[in-house]
């Protein structure tokens, strides 16, 4: 099935690797060249392992399940196949929605096009080859009239024109995340689009069950309630695939590959709700654009590929330096910073592949903080000088979000439109600050805080790049400023205070500002936009001339005429009528 063309505009900033995959023609890669790195299936007691990843492999799966009244392990499937299940029939709702693809004009909650733009913008669209899985763990059908999208599997689609190293497939997940209190009351709260290079290759020992509510019997693992029970299951770790999504059935595994360089790809949405407030993506040259017509919102994103650095590092226990066993609870496993453990500190920590112990001898501990995560960002200032300051590897993303609630928090009020988007900032860091940019109302700056190792895997300095987009009103709304024009300036600054010099390009149109700093160095640099706008002098208007009048004054039969601004008889004489 062929899809249809759209159209869009926005900035520019590209990091690419080059690489050739062996036994096959040099393709430039974005990133590290080929399959994409495997996460080690490292499981023995005694081991701890610190990951830095964007992503882990396993896709999120579709789901319509009731808000409250199943408990954590159910004794039956609860989740429901529509709104008609007496579970969710009142509209008291959690969903998560992989949307399908559009199959005609006045279709919607579903994606309407995706593809490739050449460098003289012309598009070219992907051709659908199906669904992976054919139908999802937790397929559901979803109501419009409720603003309740259908939520189905990932699919696959191919691009000839951009070939990459494991053929000219793609994954694409449009995901679409919300709730109700009732059936009148249902909405759209995170959205998000990724898009991966694939190939379909056999795949065993992921576990018995793609991603979503499953059976676990009695006696199994994971499984302490003696009972037969539901469970949220997935694919499990290999040890040598990276699958962004996987189908039990077929025992096939849609493994990752890297994206091809100088390709922009663009996606094209269509919903009854319109994703709100800050947006994140790792994208460069973003390009967000949102148009409403009869009630249904058409989203659509363009920008190319960026290569992000993980980090990976395991320890037995024994021999972690001491250095690193100072920063971590011994009990727990816990990061001694982590605001969930000073707030809980009893709490063992969640994760890793094997039950939770106190003695650190006899659990497996797996760190992996989200990028945004404050946390995240310390432990990996912790961690750097223990990998040499180097990246693990450099792996390519396509992908564009909202940012939760939690990310949003102690942000400017400016930046929480309910309606529609405010701005997106996007980054090639390991770790980035949560939520939008801050504002120093001392130095009159929006910061922003990325990090990253300072080489990459081959020992070459990695580069960073930064894009801020955003309304010109918000920006207007953050500093106060009029409707007059606003100038921008951009700087970078080492974590010792070192100012760095990068490439910079900023800009304002269409209703948006746009900044864009690339070619700085980490580890942990700190992003400063500075807003200033030309204070407009009003000109002093001209006085009018005053004019003069004539009165007619009286004493007995003499008269006289007065002729002033503001005229007055003299004494003895009265003013005419």
């Amino acid at each position: 099935m062929k899809l249809k063309r759209s159209s869009s505009i926005l900035i520019a900033a590209l990091f690419v690797i080059s690489g050739a995959a062996s036994g096959s023609a040099a393709i430039e890669s974005v990133g590290d060249p080929g399959r994409f790195w495997s996460v080690p299936n490292n499981g023995e007691r005694g081991q701890v392992i610190m990951q830095f990843l964007d992503s882990f492999p396993g896709e999120v799966g579709s789901s319509l399940v009731p808000n409250q009244g199943y408990e954590r392990y159910p004794a039956s499937d609860p989740s429901c196949d529509n709104l008609q299940d007496p579970k969710c029939s009142s509209g008291n709702i959690n969903y998560q929605a992989v949307v399908p693809f559009c199959t005609s004009p006045s279709e919607v909650n579903c994606t309407e096009d995706v593809g490739v733009i050449d460098q003289t913008g012309k598009k070219t669209s992907a051709v659908f080859s199906r669904y992976f899985p054919t139908i999802a763990q937790n397929q559901f059908e979803g109501d419009p009239r409720y603003n309740l999208p259908s939520g189905v599997a990932g699919s696959i689609f191919s691009i000839p024109s951009a070939a990459h190293d494991g053929g000219d497939s793609y994954y694409l997940s449009v995901l679409m995340s919300g709730n109700g209190q009732n059936i009148n009351s249902i909405r759209m709260s995170d959205f998000s689009v990724q898009i991966s290079p694939v190939k379909l290759e056999p795949v065993t020992g992921l576990g018995d069950a793609d991603t979503g509510w499953g059976p676990l019997k009695a006696g199994e693992g994971g499984n302490p309630t003696g009972k037969d029970v539901w469970v949220k299951k997935g694919p499990g770790f290999s040890g040598d695939t990276y699958c962004i999504a996987s189908s039990f059935k077929e025992g096939l595994c849609a493994q990752r590959y890297a994206f091809p360089a100088g390709i922009k790809f663009y996606v094209k949405v269509r919903s009854k709700q319109s994703p709100s407030g800050w947006m994140h993506g790792r994208v460069s040259d973003p390009d967000i654009q949102l148009s409403e017509a009869a009630g249904v919102t058409s989203i659509e994103m363009q920008g190319f590929p960026v290569a992000v650095p993980a980090v990976y590092k395991m320890y037995t226990y024994p021999e972690m330096p001491q250095k690193l066993k100072d920063e971590y609870d011994v009990t727990t496993g816990a990061y001694k910073k982590d605001p969930n453990f000073l707030n809980n500190p009893t709490n063992y920590v969640q994760g890793g592949r094997s039950a939770e112990d106190p003695d650190p001898l006899k659990r497996n501990n797996i760190y992996g903080p989200t990028p945004s995560s404050p946390a995240g960002m310390e432990q990996l200032k912790l961690w750097i000088p223990f990998v040499k300051d180097k990246a693990t590897a450099l792996l390519s993303f396509w992908s564009v979000r909202t940012l939760t609630q939690g990310e949003m928090e102690g942000s400017s009020q400016c930046f929480r439109d309910s309606n529609r988007v405010s701005g997106i900032v996007t980054t090639n860091a390991t770790q980035y600050s949560a939520g939008p940019p801050t504002l120093d109302k001392v130095e009159g700056t929006l910061n922003y805080v990325v990090a990253a190792p300072h080489y990459d895997p081959r020992d070459k300095d990695f580069k960073g790049s930064y894009d801020l987009v955003m309304r010109s009103d918000v920006a207007r709304c953050v500093y106060g400023f009029s409707k007059a024009p606003i100038n921008a300036t951009i700087s970078i600054t080492s974590a010792d205070g070192t100012p760095q010099v990068a490439t910079t390009l900023i800009g304002e149109r269409n209703g948006w500002l746009y900044l864009q700093a690339k070619n700085f160095e980490f580890s942990a640099p700190v992003i400063k936009a500075k807003l200033t706008q030309e204070v407009v002098v009003e000109p002093t208007p001209t006085p009018v001339a005053a004019k003069k009048i004539t009165i007619t004054c009286v004493k007995g039969k003499t008269i006289k005429k007065v002729t002033a601004i503001a005229p007055k008889c003299p004494a003895g004489y009265k003013k005419k009528s």
